[in-house]
């Protein structure tokens, strides 16, 4: 059998394998891997296979029912090109351009219900497409980065919009560069880093990013907190993300950054950057898309409006609060404002500058949707205490 065919063959062999659980598990990239350490595949293969299942996620509804000999000719068919996929896209790809359905047919039935902006074609459109990777530069000589990047045939496009944010192909192994490793640049999509663009002046003071993870935008919160002297201190219960945090802090080499598991004290700012769906995301974890119910964004509003109400008690009088989501639902976010304003009177909102258009946003709420930057979908919200 030749290498192509084998690799079709093994493809529908871990298809055959995800398929009982692509309807029910957020972890499928979990099993994705384990599946590619059980078969001991090389780094080639590894990102061959990974495009195809993501691929294959991104087109579900079109290949759920579909044979065999169907699936593996539609995935090919649009599955993104590059050297790792070339050859494979060019045996197994039907020659025809024609759509296999209608696009509607690619998002979930309770979107609409949610958010029917992003449903629109432009939106929707972007929203279907894999998104680009984008960085964060974290040094003033943009040179260097450059010219590294030139030197590697690394195409980059820096924004017009949001400084220090450069955007390149999805398949580009950034982390394998100079610029990565000694803290230069940071993996963090366009939209993270347009949400702290969105307050009117740059923060100042100290402030708790209560729900850090691995620290994204705690990390541009200390940058952007540095000049000024401020702090960040950085929470969250999970103790592997703050592994990561600390890992990332050293390689930026950020000294007004604290790592804590515990928080007490009040803040001038505190960022709440709250775990929700996900359904911002959905254009680098398709597999989401299929995953997310009513019932898990019910779920995760319910945890959302209690992160909210225990950290904004951390806000000094006249301190900011900014609770951030990277979900495309109202229940997740204006709902949640709007409930948390309710029952908490001494918060009022706060104004925010759209990123993309400049326009002034009295009501302190920014829901920032793919094709505005060609990146994933935010929520932010800003509150003033009074």
């Amino acid at each position: 059998m030749s290498r192509i065919k084998n690799q079709g063959r093994l493809f529908l062999e871990l298809i055959d394998e995800l398929r009982p659980h692509w309807r029910k598990d957020p972890g499928l990239p979990n099993r994705l891997s384990d599946w590619l350490v059980r078969h001991r595949a090389g780094s080639r293969d590894r990102r061959l296979y990974r495009e195809l299942a993501y691929t294959a996620w991104r087109i579900l509804p079109w290949i759920e029912d579909a044979s065999p000999e169907t699936l593996v000719q539609r995935v090919a068919q649009h599955a993104n090109r590059t050297p790792d996929t070339a050859a494979f896209i060019e045996h197994f790809a039907s020659a025809t351009t024609e759509p296999i359905g209608p696009p509607e047919d690619l998002l979930p039935d309770w979107l609409s219900s949610q958010n029917s902006a992003v449903i629109v074609p432009t939106q929707r459109d972007t929203l279907l497409q894999r998104a680009p990777l984008w960085i964060r530069l974290q040094t003033d000589d943009a040179n260097a980065v450059a010219t590294e990047l030139t030197e590697l045939q690394i195409p980059f496009e820096p924004s017009a919009l949001i400084e220090g944010a450069w955007k390149l192909p999805p398949e580009s192994r950034i982390t394998q560069t100079h610029a990565f490793q000694k803290g230069l640049i940071e993996v963090q999509d366009i939209g993270s880093q347009a949400l702290l663009h969105s307050l009117p002046t740059p923060p100042t003071g100290n402030w708790l990013d209560a729900c850090a993870g691995a620290g994204g935008k705690t990390l541009q919160l200390a940058t952007l907190l540095h000049p000024s002297g401020g702090t960040v201190t950085a929470h969250d219960i999970r103790p592997k993300p703050l592994r990561e945090l600390q890992t990332r802090q050293k390689r930026a080499g950020l000294t007004n950054l604290t790592v804590s598991r515990s928080v007490a004290g009040k803040f001038g700012g505190v960022l709440v950057d709250a775990p929700c769906t996900g359904s911002g995301t959905w254009r680098r974890s398709p597999q989401l898309k299929w995953t997310t119910t009513t019932a898990r964004i019910q779920r995760a509003q319910e945890q959302q409006m209690l992160l909210l109400a225990r950290f904004s008690q951390h806000v000094e009088v006249g301190g900011l609060l900014v609770y951030a989501t990277c979900s495309l639902c109202h229940d997740e976010n204006e709902a949640v404002v709007e409930t948390f304003l309710r029952d908490h009177p001494a918060f009022r909102p706060a104004p925010l500058i759209h990123p993309a258009s400049g326009q002034n946003l009295p009501a302190g709420r920014l829901a920032l949707l793919p094709a505005e930057l060609d990146s994933d979908a935010y929520f932010v919200a800003a509150l003033h205490r009074t």
